[in-house]
């Protein structure tokens, strides 16, 4: 058996995928991406939220990057 296998109905998409394969963790995050996926697809989101989400995530590492990055002495001079 294939690690994965894709078949396509008239009315669903069968993905099957061999246990041996994949480990509990994979599939829990694999579901969860697909369950986030399809809440985000029904809020119908218009590309303005998305440049928001970018522009807050941009804002907060800026001012938080060095909780996670240790500096240079050359970034220290700027």
């Amino acid at each position: 058996m294939e690690a994965l296998t894709i078949k396509s109905t008239e009315r669903k998409v069968i993905i099957t995928i061999d246990k041996s394969s994949v480990d509990d963790d994979f599939l829990a995050g694999l579901f969860d991406r697909l369950k986030i996926e399809q809440l985000l697809k029904k809020a119908d989101f218009v590309e303005d939220v998305l440049q928001l989400s970018d522009e807050i995530k941009r804002d907060w590492w800026k001012k938080n990057k060095h909780n996670f990055i240790e500096e240079t002495d050359d970034e220290n001079s700027n």
